[in-house]
């Protein structure tokens, strides 16, 4: 007997009906499009910041080269000094702990 009431009542406000599920629909619709608005935003802060980390990275780098361009043209007539192979592993591996510690703090920041 509620089974055939439902059925009527179905019948006779199909419109009805049909409005609710549209706006239900909608609904659904307008909260997918918040979430992937908020991840937009998210990801674009995330790559900001990779950004910056690279360009930090980079530019560590260009400065060395100019550092070491400038005193190879003041020094010229003077032969070159070749830095021991133990001295360039340990500044090879404070600059990768450095590099690693700026990276860690992006990463930290973003999470």
């Amino acid at each position: 007997m509620l089974q055939e009431q439902v059925l009527l009542y179905i019948r006779e406000n199909w419109m009805m009906i049909r409005m609710a599920a549209a706006g239900i629909g909608f609904l659904l619709l307008f909260v997918v499009w918040i979430q992937v608005t908020r991840t937009r935003r998210e990801v674009h802060k995330i790559c900001k910041k990779i950004r910056k980390y690279f360009e930090v990275i980079l530019a560590e780098d260009t400065q060395e080269e100019e550092i070491v361009s400038k005193e190879t043209e003041e020094e010229a007539p003077l032969p070159p000094v070749y830095k021991t192979s133990e001295e360039q592993k340990q500044q090879e591996d404070r600059k990768k702990a450095e590099d690693a510690k700026l990276l860690m703090d992006v990463i930290s920041e973003v999470f």
